[in-house]
């Protein structure tokens, strides 16, 4: 089995992972025995893998990746049957759209790309003085990259695409006043559901911070999807936010509110 360099680019980071099978990573460790290029492209994205397994980052909560991916997957399957029911004759006038999207991904793509080249440059130089510093700048360049997907994506008409943009806020370490800002007006006025549990899962990422807490315990009377209200709910109980106590009680004495609901309301205020 015989790779091209654009092959091995395509499974470079599964190889460093050792995702790959037995046949693959045979064929890899055999192009770049004899590829000078890939090998010192592979050696540069090594070097960057190891310095960011370096960092403490922030992990999310049990459960949190495998909610984004259930939802994503739920609104792509709805959009693959929307595409078959409107036919190919009205699916042709959303090309020029889709094309566009997927060019402005590939260029995205293309930056990360060429940062981590840029970045991996840097980490191999590590007999300079300054090692802090380029880490510095390479979490720095990260950051605005998942911040320009988020912002790029948010106003996208496909909900699939809304989450994958929420999902890169959860990525993002001290987010700045505009990315809150996105997240909680998404949670409060995004017309898809999905798209709406998947801003509040981001901001619970943040949750002790009090200036998203204020968020959260404002954006508490404005739902009325019984699924957000009990997350909302549980969340600010979690936290022990008896803001919230007032909001709670008008909840559960709305006689429109869900039974579930109710319950889940009547237990919090116990914990508050």
């Amino acid at each position: 089995m015989n790779m091209d360099c654009k092959e091995i680019q395509v499974v470079m980071i599964d190889y460093l992972d050792r995702a790959l099978g037995a046949e693959t990573s045979a064929a890899v460790r055999g192009h770049l025995i004899g590829c000078e290029e890939c090998r010192k492209e592979v050696e540069e994205l090594r070097e960057l893998m190891l310095a960011m397994g370096d960092q403490e980052m922030r992990q999310p909560g049990a459960g949190l990746r495998e909610n984004f991916q259930v939802m994503l997957q739920s609104e792509l399957n709805m959009e693959t049957a929307d595409d078959l029911v409107r036919g190919p004759r009205e699916g042709m006038g959303e090309k020029a759209g889709v094309k566009a999207r997927i060019g402005w991904m590939a260029a995205a793509a293309c930056i990360l790309l060429f940062g981590g080249m840029w970045i991996g440059t840097l980490l191999v130089s590590r007999k300079t003085s300054d090692v802090p510093g380029q880490l510095g700048a390479m979490q720095k360049e990260i950051k605005e990259m998942k911040e320009a997907m988020l912002f790029s994506l948010i106003d996208n008409e496909s909900a699939s695409q809304r989450i994958k943009a929420v999902g890169y806020a959860e990525e993002i370490l001290n987010p700045d006043q505009k990315v809150l800002q996105v997240l909680v007006s998404t949670l409060n006025h995004d017309k898809n559901v999905n798209v709406r549990l998947a801003a509040l899962y981001s901001l619970a990422t943040f949750a002790d911070s009090r200036q998203v807490r204020d968020s959260l315990v404002t954006s508490l009377p404005k739902q009325t999807e019984p699924l957000i209200q009990v997350m909302l709910i549980n969340l600010l109980a979690e936290k022990k936010d008896s803001r919230a106590n007032g909001t709670i009680r008008e909840i559960i004495s709305n006689k429109n509110t869900l039974p579930a609901v109710k319950d889940a309301a009547q237990k919090s205020l116990k914990t508050m």
